[in-house]
């Protein structure tokens, strides 16, 4: 398992069972610790919060941990790629590293996602370290 950085300092977001999203002042990183299998609504929910807070405080770095993630569903799948991914570029976002899951099916569908999820200014990358997925969002 992958050793995950934890912000020293951070501002909770939104948190609910399935998700606790955060932000760093200091590195200006916003982030999603994901858990468990996603319900649409729950995604919904969760992608709302991070398009608002990313617009009302112009966040352009987000860290998507997905290391207890599970599959997620062709509708999850759809909405991230179709809705939530362009909102979150059009509202300023520039750069998501994903920490991806240790479940391999979950991988795939992750994978999946971020594959088809290129939007205008918005670079995803994978990784299966914290250090070079906080490493690549800060160059």
């Amino acid at each position: 398992m992958s050793q995950v950085i934890t912000p020293i300092k951070t501002q909770t977001v939104f948190k609910e069972s399935f998700v606790h999203v955060s932000f760093d002042a200091t590195s200006r990183i916003l982030y999603a610790k994901w858990t468990g299998f996603l319900r649409i609504e729950d995604t919904k929910r969760a992608c709302k919060a991070l398009v608002d807070f990313t617009k009302q405080n112009r966040i352009t770095l987000h860290l998507s941990e997905q290391t207890e993630l599970k599959v997620l569903s062709k509708e999850v799948q759809d909405f991230l790629v179709g809705n939530c991914f362009p909102e979150l570029e059009q509202n300023g976002l520039r750069k998501v590293a994903v920490l991806l899951a240790e479940d391999i099916f979950a991988q795939a569908t992750v994978t999946n996602v971020n594959t088809k999820a290129t939007v205008g200014k918005l670079q995803i990358n994978t990784f299966g370290s914290s250090h070079k997925a906080h490493d690549w969002l800060t160059a």
